[in-house]
């Protein structure tokens, strides 16, 4: 004779394979740009001269956003303080992989025009997140080749950011 439990875990095995047998997990959940950049970054281990996930590195090609930038907008519309780093790194990944170099001019437009804005509209609120991945991505981007021009206002904006981090590991 079958126990109530292992009754219970057959129907409940039953009921996971019906509800998730045709279910496509990118319908419920949108893919992170800044994940998706950092996937794409990791070299296959047998040839190390392509990604190991190729499907990411096409996504990031087909998604950039038509103002230059990867990641989200506001409710207004108008991007968030997140795709800063987010650019980046889909640059970065781009930069790596000598491909988009299309989409790299775009992005670093988007870049010189709009980091100012970003980093001056949310100086007192930045998430912490942002104080210690965005100073890291800028340093990536640097190291891959990439030339960030910005002006002399900004770099007083983004030292302020370093001094945020660095004070943000202390505690």
């Amino acid at each position: 004779m079958e126990s109530p439990q292992s009754s219970i875990k057959a129907l409940v095995k039953e009921i996971k394979e019906e509800m998730f047998s045709n279910l496509d997990l990118y319908s419920i959940f949108s893919p992170s740009a800044y994940d998706t950049a950092c996937l794409a970054m990791i070299p296959d281990p047998g040839q190390d001269d392509r990604p190991m996930f190729k499907n990411c590195l096409n996504w990031i090609l087909d998604n950039q956003k038509e103002e230059g930038f990867w990641g989200e907008s506001n409710l207004d519309g108008f991007p968030s303080i997140e795709t800063l780093p987010t650019t980046l790194a889909c640059m970065v990944t781009l930069k790596t992989w000598s491909v988009g170099e299309e989409n790299i001019e775009k992005g670093l437009a988007f870049l010189h025009a709009n980091t100012g804005m970003l980093v001056e509209v949310n100086k007192h609120h930045f998430p912490h997140w942002i104080t210690i991945v965005f100073p890291a991505m800028v340093e990536l981007a640097q190291a891959t080749g990439l030339e960030l021009l910005f002006p002399d206002e900004l770099k007083g904006l983004v030292s302020n950011i370093l001094l945020e981090k660095h004070q943000f590991l202390k505690m």
